[in-house]
């Protein structure tokens, strides 16, 4: 007998050694650069090809159509819905500390065969011995376990009303960036035909010039003119190249790709007075419906710390067993309760219930700010809404009368009752106050989007495509 050996450790330190050679393996395995090199020259392919099997089956893309897509691509609300997911298998972690732990602990000895146990007149060899226990653990009385769950619902909800917001804002930028990049297409249009307009003014001058009815100078003021145009004309396409990368990357989407909009309904000013936007967004702003959610989950903080003060009771049940025969077991099961419960932890307990009844306190307090803040952007949302339709108003009569003056102009031009000095100057007029109402237009569609999503009211659940309406 004092010669037996147990071998048993021998057996674990080889196994660490073994763990221990793989898990460096795996580690010197890693080559970054090559990984780094694999991705970058994969990822633009795949990003291509998920863009041209998105787009080739949208084209024309109306609002909806792009807010369609980047609902279903945008990073930020494929995060989101990760964080949810998470979210929602955390309350699920939680739910099971109300469920029994059932547990299985098995345990391997190695003798040296050679060795013989003498037993009266029997000599027994043992070479192995093989043990299975069998337990299982259950709460009885833990209140904290209770108030944790119920603080992993309330984040669950937190997790799907940030998705929901989220979702809102990709759709407030989808939104934006799709009426700049209409506003820079209607321009960059209209741009085209001043240029070949000017293209010809100019052609005209030149043969005006030769012929002495215009002096040199006039004549450059034509190609001046055309310059002018040409400038404006490539940087309002530069302006769009740079939109639509905008566009397509809030979509999801490769933003080297080309798209083609088309354009919608436009969107309208809710009904209502400002009092009830303001009651509407209170009502149904995410960011209030997080703050709620908020203030319960102190509230269960509070209650976790009361729990910190009571006994925790746990009952346990134990059997032992050998997979050898020769090896015999009593059978019984070994079973009980436990109890523990905190006398003094240095205050501890105590301070962490007063700190959690402040924290309580904040979160109300937090709720108050956001309710400001909310009222504040739907009355500054309002308030610009207004500032701007009455720009839009007055940018579109602006243009109205600069171009019956540019057209009169044109007309007495041709006929010499003016120079062209005048005529040009009343062209660079109209075309100024074009860019002007287009721009106005546009800003105006943002103001109402901004409007209903400070009120909450982003839509997200987007139908059919429409394309009968006009920008």
């Amino acid at each position: 007998m004092d010669r037996t050996r147990i071998t048993s450790g021998t057996v674990a330190i080889r196994c660490v050694a073994v763990l221990a050679v793989l898990v460096v393996a795996g580690c010197r395995s890693f080559d970054g650069e090559k990984v780094r090199a694999e991705h970058a020259e994969r990822y633009p392919l795949e990003l291509a090809e998920r863009t041209e099997e998105v787009l080739s089956a949208n084209q024309p893309l109306d609002l909806d159509a792009c807010i369609r897509i980047a609902l279903e691509n945008n990073l930020d609300v494929r995060s989101s819905q990760i964080q949810q997911r998470i979210a929602t298998l955390e309350r699920k972690i939680a739910f099971a500390n109300f469920l029994p732990v059932l547990d299985v602990g098995y345990m391997h000895y190695e003798f040296d065969p050679t060795i013989a146990l003498e037993l009266s007149d029997t000599t027994l060899r043992i070479d192995k011995i093989r043990t299975v226990t069998w337990q299982a653990n259950m709460s009885i009385f833990n209140p904290a376990t209770w108030f944790l769950y119920a603080m992993h619902k309330r984040g669950a909800e937190i997790a799907e009303l940030v998705t929901t917001y989220t979702r809102q804002v990709t759709v407030l930028q989808t939104t934006i960036l799709y009426f700049q990049c209409l506003s820079l297409e209607e321009t960059r249009q209209a741009l085209d035909s001043e240029l070949a307009a000017a293209l010809e003014t100019e052609r005209r001058m030149e043969s005006l010039r030769q012929e002495g009815l215009v002096s040199a100078w006039q004549a450059d003021q034509a190609k001046v003119l055309v310059q002018a145009r040409r400038l404006e004309y490539r940087r309002t396409q530069r302006e769009l190249q740079r939109a639509r990368a905008d566009l397509l990357a809030a979509m999801g989407l490769s933003p080297t790709a080309e798209i083609v909009l088309a354009t919608q309904a436009p969107l309208k000013v809710p009904s209502g007075a400002l009092e009830d936007w303001i009651a509407e967004a209170l009502l149904g702003h995410p960011h209030l419906g997080i703050a709620d959610r908020n203030i319960e989950i102190q509230k269960e903080q509070v209650k976790i710390a009361v729990a910190g003060f009571l006994p925790q009771v746990f009952g346990f049940a134990t059997y032992p067993d050998s997979i050898d025969d020769f090896v015999d077991t009593s059978g019984q099961w070994i079973y009980g309760l436990s109890a523990t419960m905190t006398l003094f932890n240095g205050f501890a307990n105590v301070n962490e219930y007063k700190a959690a009844k402040a924290r309580r306190e904040e979160s109300f307090l937090q709720r108050e700010q956001a309710s400001l803040a909310i009222i504040l952007e739907v009355i500054r949302a309002h308030l610009m809404l207004e500032t701007i339709a009455e720009q839009a108003t007055l940018a579109q009569s602006v243009y109205d009368v600069a171009a019956g003056r540019a057209a009169e102009a044109e007309q007495k031009w041709r006929e010499g009752l003016i120079d062209s000095s005048e005529m040009f100057d009343l062209t660079a007029q109209r075309d100024k106050a074009r860019g002007q109402a287009v721009a106005a237009k546009c800003q105006h569609q943002v103001g109402i989007a901004t409007l209903l999503n400070v009120m909450g009211k982003t839509k997200i659940d987007i139908g059919e495509p429409e394309h009968d309406g006009t920008f």
